[in-house]
């Protein structure tokens, strides 16, 4: 059993990454393919990525967003796929590829992977926040993933910034999602660029670029400190593609320190905010730990 291997994919709005592993997903390398949302179109890209590893593989470990039945595998609803409600995304691909398959929610995958091999091991309670089309989040409540009564904590993309106005664009991950971050860039008029020349350009000390980096940061951090005055976490971890930036995870930690120096009087702790250890691989190592676990292999 340990010589096998598995196939795990994390569909995201944006791209589908995956890799192929082995149980122990100490070196795992991410591909990953453009996102085609429609109907047909998603089920075209699942089958280019399976298809071709079907005689390597001995199973298939989805993250997938939205409000998932994990015992059942049935996508229930999903704003990134507005055509998805209780789809059994399980069976179809089970009798598709003859071969089981386990899916479980995005943020719980990200939170499930450093809880079992990352930087929330050992942690009593902790968070994981993902950063990506939208903002994907996972928690770890008393040593074990909380998944909440309807299966949808850590949804907290739908976390409102403005309480007078309850139109979703007012909404955390809309607001907090990456592409918010080169949009807010770009509509100054000075370029239209990625996250990546965005960085490069804060690493060389431009004024704008740290203007909109800091001011991101500054709305992560807001969602860190609203969480935390519920759940009272001792660890935020931070996973998604642009974790990956030094410059951001910093700016994140100074937003959400000096939120706690100025306000020292408040009754809630500050916690403390660290990079994903496998950064933009989480999702994947935790569809690989909840298929292991699910098939009951480890």
């Amino acid at each position: 059993m340990c010589k096998e291997k598995y196939l795990a994919i994390d569909v995201g709005g944006t791209s589908i990454k995956y890799a192929i592993t082995d149980r122990n997903v100490e070196i795992i390398k991410i591909n990953e393919i453009k996102t085609r949302r429609e109907p047909g179109k998603l089920f075209e890209s699942l089958d280019e990525i399976i298809s071709p590893h079907l005689n390597q593989i001995a199973g298939i470990a989805i993250s997938f967003p939205g409000k998932i039945n994990v015992e059942k595998g049935i996508v229930h609803i999903i704003a990134t796929f507005k055509w998805i409600c209780d789809l059994p995304l399980k069976s179809i691909l089970e009798e598709k590829y003859g071969m089981p398959v386990w899916i479980e929610n995005d943020g719980k995958c990200i939170a499930l992977a450093e809880f079992w091999k990352g930087n929330l091991s050992g942690i009593e309670n902790g968070m994981v926040i993902g950063l990506g089309t939208e903002i994907a989040g996972g928690i770890i409540l008393n040593g074990k993933l909380y998944r909440g009564s309807n299966e949808s904590a850590g949804e907290i993309s739908s976390i409102l910034s403005n309480f007078k106005n309850l139109d979703t664009k007012t909404r955390f991950g809309k607001i907090g999602g990456h592409k918010n971050l080169t949009r807010a860039y770009n509509e100054k008029g000075i370029g239209d660029i990625d996250s990546y020349e965005l960085f490069e350009r804060y690493g060389e000390g431009e004024e704008q670029a740290k203007e909109v980096i800091g001011n991101y940061s500054k709305t992560i951090a807001a969602g860190i400190v609203t969480i935390q005055s519920v759940l009272d976490v001792e660890k935020f971890c931070i996973g998604g593609g642009i974790s990956e930036q030094d410059a951001l995870i910093a700016e994140i930690q100074n937003s959400v320190h000096d939120f706690f120096a100025v306000k020292s009087s408040e009754a809630i702790n500050e916690p403390a905010i660290e990079r994903c250890r496998f950064k933009n691989a989480s999702s994947c190592v935790g569809a690989i730990y909840n298929f292991l676990t699910m098939e009951k292999i480890i």
